[in-house]
């Protein structure tokens, strides 16, 4: 544990009324991969506190088969009174791939209409930390999220995740798209309804996470659909950048798929928002050596000194993944190890380290 948790007991700490206290030991026990304490831990997804549950929810997660005897006991917290422990017994039933045993409690989540309406919940840390996911809060989400990693015994139940793209509230609509994306064919069954869904849809979140979805439903079927595809290019259109960055990850996750769009995607470049920049930039790289071939406009923003440095630091990392073309820009990012911005200049150099370290490669940078 960290230094001021040195001395103090697992159990103790998990016992404690300090909140922060928990979160920390909790973060531990997940970077470690141990469980000092499993059934403290197991206390701690009840915890009032959305953040130690969340803790306490990673911790067994990464714990993997440590944890499978305490499973009896998570999946029993789906039917308890409380909406968070509900959230954080499906997290970690789905981190786990959890059998068929759960798969029916996981699916009933789906018409669970609570909320976990904690101040905690709703408003974040008090140190201003964003609000917590929605997994984390709603049981409908949450239940649609773990259906999605558990296999075929989840995604036999993608028609009722199907049915939360009609629901009120913007993300659990959102979470049931992202769901559907990963449930390969069975979730590719219900594009139709996706696709209807976004043509009216007005939550950025939601219109976001359909594009990403659409992609992923077009490569299950082992071919791109027209109609998604335009759905999902009309979007890079779209007036928040959080849907534009969506459209263009959309495009990226693709691959070769999305090189009839490559005009598309180049002219992203120019967007007023560096997030939709450098989801257009890795997109390029996802086109594999078709999307080589653009480097020099990779690079242009690289060295435009005008760009943000968080655009010309991205650019900078992607360079080195596009190849011999890519690496044609060696000595001109060289020139950027001076470049008055920090972010830039570490940028520059770890791309020079990779130029550097490729096989048959030798650059003089003295």
């Amino acid at each position: 544990l960290t230094s001021s948790l040195a001395g103090i007991r697992l159990e103790e700490i998990l016992s404690s009324e300090d909140p922060d206290l928990k979160v920390a030991a909790l973060r531990e026990c997940a970077s470690s991969g141990k469980l000092g304490a499993p059934d403290r831990v197991f206390d701690c997804l009840t915890d009032r506190d959305v953040l130690v549950r969340g803790a306490a929810a990673d911790a067994l997660a990464a714990a993997g088969e440590q944890a499978a005897p305490l499973l009896g006991k998570v999946a029993m917290l789906l039917v308890s009174g409380d909406a968070g422990a509900k959230c954080a017994a499906a997290e970690v039933l789905g981190a786990l791939a959890t059998t068929v045993v759960h798969a029916s409690a996981l699916a009933a989540l789906l018409e669970d209409s609570g909320e976990d309406t904690s101040a905690a919940a709703v408003a974040g840390c008090p140190c201003g930390a964003s609000r917590p996911k929605a997994e984390r809060r709603l049981p409908r989400a949450a239940a649609a999220e773990a259906l999605a990693k558990i296999g075929d015994v989840g995604t036999a139940f993608a028609a009722a995740v199907a049915g939360l793209l009609e629901d009120s509230v913007p993300e659990v609509r959102c979470a049931a798209a992202a769901s559907l994306g990963m449930m390969g064919a069975a979730g590719a069954a219900f594009e139709s309804e996706l696709l209807k869904r976004l043509s009216s849809e007005q939550d950025h979140r939601v219109l976001a996470s359909g594009a990403l979805s659409l992609a992923e439903m077009s490569k299950a079927k082992e071919r791109p659909s027209q109609a998604a595809a335009e759905v999902v290019v009309r979007l890079l259109s779209h007036q928040h950048p959080g849907v534009r960055a969506g459209a263009a990850r959309a495009l990226g996750s693709l691959g070769e798929g999305a090189i009839p769009h490559v005009a598309k995607l180049l002219k992203c470049f120019g967007d007023r928002s560096p997030q939709v920049k450098i989801a257009a930039m890795e997109a390029i790289v996802a086109l594999g050596p078709a999307g080589q071939v653009y480097a020099a406009d990779v690079a242009r923003v690289a060295f435009d000194g005008w760009q943000l440095p968080v655009a010309r630091a991205a650019a900078l990392d992607v360079l080195p993944r596009l190849g011999e073309r890519g690496a044609a820009f060696a000595y001109e990012v060289e020139e950027l190890i001076s470049d008055p911005e920090e972010e830039v200049r570490n940028a520059a150099s770890r791309a020079l380290s990779v130029f550097s370290g490729e096989a048959g490669r030798s650059y003089d940078w003295s």
